[in-house]
């Protein structure tokens, strides 16, 4: 008895001592996230990855010998989600609560707007940045299917289609020219296969979106492998992703880009930056950067994620959603050039939100889930799994 109080006693003060470095951590994070490559920087960098290890393990013990809940650190809680059914259509579906499935939120991201690349003999995804038109569509759920509405200049009046959340062999036989073939879709450096829907979307859509005449909707039932900064141990695939199965934003981090561009960029929401995960609660603007090990702890369980990547910014949280038309002077891009480049890889790109990957699958992420933070790691881009 004696030597289990002792051994308490001393993780205790192995952890009171882990807590008096940590006093440094801000200045310490702020310093290593940096553009500016220095031998002095990546030094830093890799000790206080090194020192997240064994503070990780020293806060899990003293929880489990207090049992406490947490097994590390409060690191906030889940605010709502975001799913969006096509990519770049819409300002996306906010829920309360939603099921993860082994891509992601299901449903996220399932179907895609593209035009066919002869040169590369594959299909093209159509993106916000060149049709920006496409985040005034209004999309809602109804029923066991995803409802749009969009403004049509043909008529003058709105226009309504629907898609089905769970996409049966009948539908793809009745909505494709193709039959059940599949043909390649090749978004950034990766290819997955997918159906070609030709049937689906109407003329007016097309050109009240401004999109390319050819532009057909794609369905992938499989997806694509997803492996740069997985686990080695986690199978996990996305679909019309640009990479990752999810990316987390905070609140405190909107907020602080909201308030540093000021009055010009009251069209900038949340959704500019299409996140997926919506936390709140956090420490401090930006500290789910280093949000590497953590779990969803909700009444029925706990559920598993890794911070992979950093979110690189493009242009996109320059558009007014409401109107699908881009700020010109890039307000948004260029105030967080000023103080959001944090990669020393992407030197001349801001960062916002962080990509995260589930261990598990086919469970319910819902709002007020809690962070269980259990390990920090300062991250840079090691591998680029886009280009």
């Amino acid at each position: 008895m004696q030597l289990v109080q002792l051994a308490s006693s001393l993780v205790l003060i192995l952890v009171a001592l882990a807590v008096s470095v940590n006093s440094y951590t801000v200045p310490i994070q702020t310093y290593i996230e940096s553009y500016r490559k220095t031998r002095a920087r990546t030094l830093i960098r890799s000790l206080y990855n090194l020192y997240q290890i064994p503070v990780s393990g020293l806060v899990r013990l003293k929880n489990t010998l207090l049992h406490k809940d947490l097994h590390g650190v409060y690191g906030g809680k889940v605010d709502y989600l975001i799913i969006y059914p096509v990519k770049a259509v819409s300002k996306g579906i906010k829920v309360t609560e939603w099921t993860a499935d082994n891509y992601g939120l299901k449903h996220d991201r399932q179907y895609v707007l593209c035009s066919y690349d002869k040169e590369n003999n594959s299909y093209k995804p159509q993106l916000l940045r060149f049709a920006p038109k496409l985040t005034t569509v209004d999309a809602s759920i109804d029923g066991d299917r995803f409802k749009f509405v969009y403004d049509n200049i043909v008529t003058n009046e709105q226009s309504t289609f629907y898609l089905p959340m769970n996409v049966s062999d009948d539908y793809v036989r009745e909505n494709s020219s193709l039959g059940s073939e599949m043909k390649k879709v090749q978004l950034w450096k990766s290819g997955l296969q997918g159906y070609v829907l030709d049937k689906v979307l109407s003329e007016d859509f097309i050109k009240s979106m401004n999109l390319l005449p050819d532009t057909v909707l794609i369905y992938s039932p499989a997806g694509k492998a997803c492996k740069v900064g997985a686990p080695s141990n986690v199978d996990r695939k996305t679909l019309f992703h640009d990479y990752y199965p999810m990316l987390m934003c905070s609140q405190e981090s909107f907020q602080y880009v909201k308030q540093s561009a000021g009055e010009k960029v009251d069209y900038v929401k949340m959704e500019s930056f299409r996140p997926n995960l919506v936390i709140c609660d956090i420490e401090r603007p930006f500290e789910e950067d280093f949000y590497h090990k953590f779990d969803l702890v909700s009444k029925t369980g706990r559920m598993s994620f890794t911070g992979a990547l950093k979110c690189i910014r493009c242009t996109i949280p320059n558009i007014d959603l409401a109107v699908g038309v881009p700020d010109k002077k890039a307000t948004v891009s260029k105030t967080m050039a000023k103080y959001r480049r944090v990669d020393e890889t992407n030197p001349y790109h801001s960062c916002f939100g962080m990509y995260v990957i589930q261990h598990q699958a086919n469970f319910v992420i819902r709002q007020g889930d809690t962070i269980d933070l259990l390990r920090k790691k300062s991250l840079k881009m090691e591998e680029n799994p886009f280009y």
